[in-house]
């Protein structure tokens, strides 16, 4: 698998006044005296520095108050402090980026027709990021658990124990770059990769082997169907392999009907005594058609002669000498 790390989508440009690297600090007046600051880059400056000295749960409420505040300036202000807001979160330069993303979404009306496509670049990147969300969303919601909790972890220490999960993390990388920058910084995902790549070629091959399968990142309702048809295959099957014995057990037993219809309606004196041949069969049968066949005979040869004639009949042998 190539495990290069991809960049995080079509990156939105980040206005030259509002790039300070890693943190949001507002330049000072020596560093930039004749370059007059827009309030509206102000107002970003001090919403990152916010974000990153709070809470998560605190952004929501800080951006409204950002808000309030821009209603009361020019009328292009609430705009210009959008776009200054999702260049801060495109080129990771504030902490957050996932809670800052969520409560900008609201509050800019990002699902409004028409909106994102009147902001261009920043447009298309927020579009791009929306639709792998999306994507990220249909996937089963343990593995989602369990790969945030992987991000979090790696943003805080990126420690030995997550090295082997690099694997995943970059299938999850090709496939929602975008998103995925909302939870990992490109550092982290550069110096995840560079842990993977340090390893010795066996236990890399080993992380390979046991990272998830390509299932897990799969929309789930595929993957329960893909395993609900198994399912049926596996039922038509098994449903296939019980009629066919059923079918070879009724056969089995037409077949030997007869035989056991024959053995059923043998007398245990029939079956004592040696069987006849076909002329002694003719021989018995004139014998027993004579009107005095059993005068003066007891009556187990009386027996005997009756169940030597049933076993003749039921053999076909039952008829007098025909005629050479």
């Amino acid at each position: 698998m190539d495990t290069t790390v991809a960049t995080s989508g079509e990156a939105p440009a980040l206005t030259a006044s509002s790039t300070t690297g890693g943190a949001v600090d507002k330049p000072s007046p020596e560093e930039s005296p004749s370059l007059p600051v827009d309030y509206t880059v102000t107002l970003a400056w001090r919403f990152a520095a916010d974000v990153g000295a709070h809470r998560a749960e605190g952004i929501p409420r800080m951006l409204d108050d950002i808000l309030v505040e821009l209603r009361t300036q020019y009328i292009d202000a609430p705009g210009q402090f959008e776009g200054h807001l999702i260049d801060l979160v495109g080129l990771q330069r504030i902490a957050h980026r996932s809670e800052v993303f969520a409560a900008a979404e609201t509050r800019f009306h990002w699902d409004e027709v028409g909106h994102l496509a009147a902001l261009g670049e920043r447009g298309r990147w927020i579009e791009s990021v929306l639709s792998q969300r999306e994507a990220w969303l249909s996937l089963a919601p343990d593995r989602q658990r369990a790969w945030l909790e992987l991000f979090a972890r790696a943003e805080t220490h990126l420690d030995k124990a997550l090295i082997r999960h690099w694997p995943e993390i970059a299938k999850l990388n090709e496939r929602f770059p975008a998103w995925l920058s909302l939870h990992l910084s490109g550092e982290t995902l550069q110096a995840w990769h560079a842990a993977f790549d340090a390893q010795s070629a066996s236990a890399r091959d080993v992380f390979m082997k046991i990272a998830a399968p390509e299932t897990a990142y799969l929309p789930a309702q595929a993957v329960a169907e893909r395993e609900r048809e198994q399912q049926r295959s596996t039922s038509r099957l098994a449903a296939f392999l019980v009629l066919a014995v059923v079918i070879g057990f009724v056969n089995l037993a037409i077949q030997g009907w007869p035989r056991s219809r024959a053995t059923s309606m043998t007398s245990p004196l029939e079956a004592s005594l040696p069987p006849d041949t076909p002329r002694q069969c003719v021989e018995l049968y004139t014998q027993l058609n004579s009107p005095d066949a059993f005068e003066g005979k007891r009556a187990d040869e009386i027996d005997t002669l009756k169940a030597r004639a049933h076993r003749c009949q039921r053999a076909g042998h039952w008829h007098a000498q025909t005629a050479r």
